[in-house]
This record gives structure tokens, sequence and C-alpha cells, in this order.
């Protein structure tokens, strides 16, 4: 475990309480061993995820102190991590996202959070598809207005010089999604976006216009939003998840997703009541998917994704 993950493990524990775009998930099928076990500082990008666990760990922690925690509390605890942590309170949408430094790493860090009130709430169910005047794309009409007040509001505190990291968890997944198609039209380097349960925003042509998006989706066993908007909202064209998603299991267990599977939400949910269980809200939440990635610090065995029901159980 690194000195910064063991940092936020013990800030964890006094709490209550784009590469994967490019790679199919035949192919990646293809190439993981199940039960292979992987190294805490080897990335994932052999497996079409740029990210290691350790720093999904970190940025997943960042994103649930931005959900939970007041300003005096993320700057007390992230102060000793990051550099020019800041926290921006949007009126327009009720959102918030913090901003800060990594010197570490050197880039700059945008966390956005995910729903937290009814206006956020308001803005995952505007589902209709728009056409982008920037990006050219029809994209879902909620997710693009907040995810362009947090592109015109951060812009000034960017460095031009520095890559950027864009990370969200539900409404921020998507916003986060939206915010890194915007940042790399308007010439920004983006290093990577990590989307966290993150409802669909796009179409398959959406999708294929931004292919080369460095976006990292992870979700988590029983999480039923990366289901959303299901696929009879536009039976034709529906929205579609961007590629294969790393799924967090329970203890040391992972698999990959392949994004078909989220375009099919009623007999997902009858396979999983066949077994007596069923998805739900607490294993949407982003203090289960630290608890989650939190387990797997000590190293990743893969499973394959078949099997992930046997590897996994609802959370309480």
């Amino acid at each position: 475990m690194s000195a910064a993950a063991g940092l936020i493990l013990a800030y964890l524990l006094s709490l209550p309480g784009a590469a994967g775009a490019q790679t199919t998930g035949a192919q990646i099928a293809d190439e993981w061993k199940a039960g292979e076990r992987v190294s805490t500082d080897e990335s994932l990008s052999a497996y079409g995820f740029d990210v290691s666990i350790d720093e999904l760990f970190e940025l997943l922690s960042f994103q649930r102190s931005a959900r939970l925690d007041s300003k005096a509390k993320i700057e007390a605890t992230w102060l000793q991590r990051y550099d020019k942590v800041t926290l921006r309170e949007l009126e327009k949408s009720e959102n918030r996202y913090v901003y800060a430094v990594d010197p570490l790493r050197e880039r700059q860090i945008i966390a956005i959070r995910g729903t937290a009130n009814l206006m956020n709430a308001l803005l995952d169910l505007e589902s209709w598809k728009d056409k982008s005047p920037v990006l050219g794309i029809r994209l879902h009409h909620g997710f693009e207005r907040a995810a362009t007040l947090v592109f015109e509001d951060v812009r000034s505190s960017l460095d031009p010089k520095l890559p950027i990291v864009v990370c969200g968890h539900s409404l921020g997944a998507a916003e986060s999604i939206i915010v890194g198609m915007l940042l790399i039209k308007a010439g920004y380097k983006v290093e990577k976006i990590i989307a966290s349960g993150p409802p669909k925003v796009t179409d398959a042509a959406g999708i294929a216009a931004y292919a080369s998006l460095p976006v990292v989706l992870v979700t988590a066993a029983f999480d039923p939003v990366p289901f959303l908007p299901p696929a009879s909202l536009y039976p034709k064209e529906p929205f579609v998840q961007g590629g294969p998603l790393l799924m967090l299991l329970d203890g040391p267990y992972v698999t990959i997703a392949p994004p078909g599977y989220y375009e099919a939400m009623g007999p997902a949910f009858k396979e999983v009541k066949k077994l007596s269980e069923r998805f739900n809200v607490v294993d949407h939440r982003v203090w289960t998917y630290c608890d989650r990635a939190g387990e797997k610090l000590a190293g990743i065995v893969f499973a394959p994704f078949e099997e992930w029901q046997t590897r996994a159980a609802p959370r309480k």
C-alpha cells in the first residue's frame, strides 16, 4: 500500500459508518486469466483500464469527500495530499466540485459530486437527447447542462501546462465524461476521466465520435445506475455505455462487464432475482465504492464476468 493510500485509508476509518472505450469486452475476456492476482502498484492498462487500484481508491475517496464533507473538512484532509484544494458550489445546478493540484503526479484534479438533492435528481430526469452545439453529438440534456456549468466555472482555475484528471460518481460521473469532452475540445490535455457508477450520457454515434476519450468506467456489483437511462427510452438509438466497465466485487475480486450487459436491464434484473438478490441503491453509493476499492489494496483477483454474482453480495 502506498503512503497516499495509507493516509486516505486512515481518513476513511475516521468517518462514520479510456482505454476501456477502445477495447471490446470479448477481446479483454480472451486476454485476462481468471484467478490472476495483480500487484497493487501494477496498472490495469493491460486489461483496458488506465488506472491502478491505489490511484482509483484515492480518487474515489476524494469524490466521497466532495459528496459528504464541509469545506473546512475537505481542506483539512486533502491539503495534506494536494495543493490549491478549492471547493466550488454551483448555484444553478445546486451541485459542487473540488479542484486540486496533485504535486506528486504533476496534474490537476476535478472531482464532481453526484446526486445529492432534488435539483440534482431533476437533472438526472432531463433525459431527452439534444445535439450539443459545441461537441456535435447528442447528449443527455440534464447531464450536458450540469457539465457545462462545471466546465465554464473551472476554466479560470486551470493551468494549461498541467494535464487534467476529471472524476465523478453517479451524476458526477456523467458530468465528468462530458467535461472531459469539453476540455479536450477547448485544447486542454486530459490525462484521464474516472467515471464511477456512471449513467449513460450519449448514444453509439456519440461514443464513436469520441472513441479516443481516455475514460475509465467503473461499476460495482448490484449497482443499478449504469443501466440508466433505459434502452426503452430511445429504442432505435438508445443511450449506451462507452466501453467495458471495471466491476468491483467483494474482497480482492474484480471482473470486466461488457457494455452490452447494461443495455438489457430487464433480463439482468430477472437473472439476479432468481438468486434471491437484487440491485439496490446501497451498492451505488460512493462510500460503497470506496469500501470495495479499499478491499483490493493488497492485490486484485480477476473473476470471469459470468461468475460475478458468486463473488459478491449486495451491501446492507
